[in-house]
Formats: C-alpha cells, structure tokens, sequence
C-alpha cells in the first residue's frame, strides 16, 4: 500500500513537473492572454459603469421632475387653503407628502449610485494603468525573447562562419600545394632534361668554352693576327 501511494505521488508530481515546463515554454503567450482577459474585463466594467452613470441620471431626472411637481401642489394646497378648500388642501398634501417620500428614497439611490459610479471609475482607471504597464513589459519581454533567439541564432552562425574559414584555408592550402607541386615538378623535368636529354652534352661542351662556334671564332682570330 506504501509503495502505490509513492508511485502515485511520483506520478503527481511527474504530472506537475510537466505543467510547469508547458508553463514555462509558454510563459510569454500565457501573459499576453491573461492581459487581453483582463483588458476584457475592464470593457465589462466600463459597460457597468455606464449602466450605474445612466440610472443616476435617470433618477436624478425624475427627481427634478417630482420636485417641479412638489412645488406646483404646493402653490395649489395654498390656493385651496385661501379659499378655505380644507379638504382639497389635504388631498394635496397627501400627494405632496408621497412625492417627498419618493424623492427622498430616490436622493438616497443617488447617493449610492454616484458613490458606486465614483469607486467603479478609480478602479477601472487603476487597472487600465496597471495594463498599461503589462503591456510595455509584454513588449520588453517579447523583445528580450526576439533579442536572446537571434543571439542563439548568432551563435550558430558564428560557429557556422568559423567552420567555413576553416574549411576555406584548408582548401587554400591545399591549392597552394598543389600548385608549388606542379610548379617543382616543371622545374624537375627542365632539370632532368639539362642532365640527360637531347643537347645535354652540347650544352656542356657549350659551358665550358669548347664549342664548335667559339673555337671557330677563335681559329678566324688566330689567323687574322696572322697576316
């Protein structure tokens, strides 16, 4: 029982373990979500608080209505009490006195209202700023991401870069070998054929000033001086 309890843990927090690297490698987009939920929530709040602003005027409307009412039954109780109207004047009180009561729990929703409209607006204003600041570090993050990718990115290129010049200067290398090889193989072969080839004992008889040519010169000399 003791080992199925270990392996069950080992398979929690195997489970956790993997949400949190989802998490991670998503971390930026998961961020982003999150303040496009809370941007929404805001238009859900605005929706509200031009809801709560509309009722206030609208009961503030109709209070001043009530009070433009208060005041004319007022002027017609007095108009019935001058002509001694006692019973009219009491009717009129009456609707005076409801329209009051009205207008007092109206005033006293008002209140509430423009109270609740107050706290909705600074919040909203609140977290409209806060957003605003997720966003600009949204925006650092997904630069500094962009920023650390193309570093990776630079990185292999480097190395990539590297490798070539390498490559290149061994392949320079060995076209130089190449080239003094066949550049010593050309001098070989001019000097294989000075030692042993067509000539070579001309030429040597050549070098050492005993010539066909040189010893005519030579001869024409002798008997010129002669003469």
């Amino acid at each position: 029982m003791n080992t199925m309890r270990k392996i069950a843990t080992a398979l929690r927090g195997s489970v956790r373990e993997s949400a949190e690297v989802v998490i991670d490698a998503n971390a930026i987009r998961i961020f982003e979500q999150e303040i496009l939920d809370a941007e929404q929530g805001i238009s859900r709040s605005k929706q509200q608080l031009a809801y709560v602003m509309a009722e206030r005027v609208q009961l503030e409307r109709a209070n001043e209505q009530l009070r433009e009412q208060v005041s004319a039954r007022e002027q017609q109780t007095a108009n019935a009490l001058g002509i001694d109207d006692n019973n009219l004047a009491t009717e009129l009180a009456e609707d005076i006195f409801e329209k009051e009561k009205i207008a007092h729990e109206q005033s006293s929703a008002i209140h509430n209202l423009t109270t609740r409209e107050k706290n909705l607006t600074r919040t909203i204003q609140a977290s409209a700023q806060q957003i605003k600041t997720f966003r600009r570090e949204l925006g650092i993050a997904k630069a500094t991401a962009s920023a650390q990718k193309a570093s990776g990115l630079a990185g292999g290129l480097s190395s990539s870069v590297d490798t070539s010049i390498i490559d290149l200067n061994k392949s320079l290398q060995r076209i130089k070998q190449q080239q003094q090889r066949a550049d010593d193989t050309r001098e070989a072969a001019v000097a294989i054929e000075g030692v042993i080839g067509d000539g070579a004992l001309d030429r040597k008889v050549e070098k050492a000033g005993l010539g066909t040519r040189k010893a005519d010169i030579q001869s024409i000399l002798d008997r010129v001086s002669k003469i």
